[in-house]
């Protein structure tokens, strides 16, 4: 029997999405594999992930100590980007402190967009740091993207050099020996109700084509180029509706108030969806997904919306050129055009080129990367 325990200190969005599928679908690929194998989930609330960088592995090491979880061998620990790795291996207890250690990324820290309001000068290298000592400490590093360890790999020379003298050598070939691409595999409620996506019901009725943003509610979306095509369909007199799903935190950025303020009598949903059922039915009676977003390592939202059958306006730059046909994908200076010529001739033609990473097809190579098999 192979133990595994999966850590995870963030669980919102794709982390919680790809935490629990990891525990739900692993076990039956070990069984395809003729392994038996046990996986173990345990997380902290997706919220304060300064403080989940900086404290999470002491916070689970307790919580797997107080669960006897550390009664037995374990075979491998799985981790994400929100642990400081090094911190983990020197909380467990002594007889623990050699099993090998996967730390996934579903984002870093070294080449997160920064924050339009605040001065470069005041971006802390500390969690980017954490992210890279993270890296060369694990036995294994996974990436969700094949652009998100491009942009990384490529991104710690300069961030290195910025650090007095002695600084760790060989820094990039070390990580890059160790890393892979392995995708998150999309849940198959999403893949299922595609299929069906000729028959379902639309919620919002007849009416001009839905437009929908169902990507968190934050500035690294593009928010503000979002609205910028709205007010372009809007100048040229094109009728549309709106749907705006997806998380929100407590400061949102001011593009949206504007939204609401400028089209609330267009306006169909207004806020997060809390169901997963009702997300499905909401996202697939939209019509057209614009995306503006100037950071994606891997974009489960977008995907999404391409499997239930939308209108995709996408920029080919980003993970998206990973996800898409390249005929599918636009300039990110034609978006806005392209938007409104979707509103012209909707519908049109959808999009047939999306990969769908579903879970059957991404588990196989999760286990085989897990014990070199």
């Amino acid at each position: 029997m192979r133990r595994i325990i999966l850590l995870n200190p963030y669980a919102a969005g794709s982390h919680a999405q790809w935490a629990r599928g990891m525990v739900r679908e692993c076990p039956l690929a070990a069984e395809r594999a003729g392994v038996q194998a046990q996986f173990e989930l345990f997380e902290l609330p997706g919220r304060h992930w300064k403080w989940r960088m900086s404290a999470s592995a002491l916070a689970l090491v307790e919580r797997m100590g107080e669960a006897g979880a550390l009664d037995r061998d374990v075979d491998r620990f799985i981790v994400t980007d929100m642990m400081d790795v090094g911190q983990f291996r020197s909380a467990l207890p002594p007889r623990f402190r050699s099993v090998p250690i996967t730390l996934y990324f579903h984002e870093n820290q070294l080449t997160f967009p920064e924050h339009p309001e605040k001065p470069a000068s005041e971006r802390d290298r500390h969690y980017a740091f954490m992210n890279v000592t993270g890296a060369l400490l694990a036995d294994q590093v996974w990436f969700n993207s094949d652009f998100h360890k491009r942009e990384f790999l490529s991104a710690l020379p300069g961030f290195m050099s910025a650090f007095p003298s002695p600084r760790p050598r060989n820094v990039a070939e070390g990580i890059a020996s160790k890393s892979m691409v392995v995708p998150i595999g999309m849940n198959d409620d999403v893949i299922e109700y595609g299929k069906g996506q000729q028959h379902r019901p639309r919620i919002y009725g007849d009416g001009p084509p839905v437009v929908v943003w169902n990507h968190r509610w934050e500035y690294d979306k593009g928010p503000a180029a979002f609205l910028e095509a709205l007010n372009e369909a809007d100048a040229q007199a094109l009728p549309f509706r709106l749907a705006m799903l997806g998380q929100q935190f407590a400061q949102v950025p001011p593009a949206f108030a504007e939204i609401q303020r400028r089209f609330s009598d267009r306006i169909v949903q207004w806020g997060h969806v809390e169901s997963r059922a009702e997300y499905l039915r909401a996202l697939g009676s939209c019509d057209i997904a614009l995306v503006t977003a100037h950071h994606d390592f891997f974009g489960i939202s977008v995907l999404e919306s391409a499997m239930l059958g939308l209108d995709m306006v996408v920029p080919n730059e980003l993970v998206y050129p990973e996800h898409f046909k390249t005929d599918d994908l636009v300039p990110r200076n034609d978006l806005t055009r392209t938007f409104c010529t979707s509103l012209q001739r909707f519908p049109r033609k959808r999009s047939s080129g999306v990969v769908h990473y579903s879970w059957s097809q991404v588990v196989d190579k999760v286990w085989r990367c897990l014990f070199d098999v």
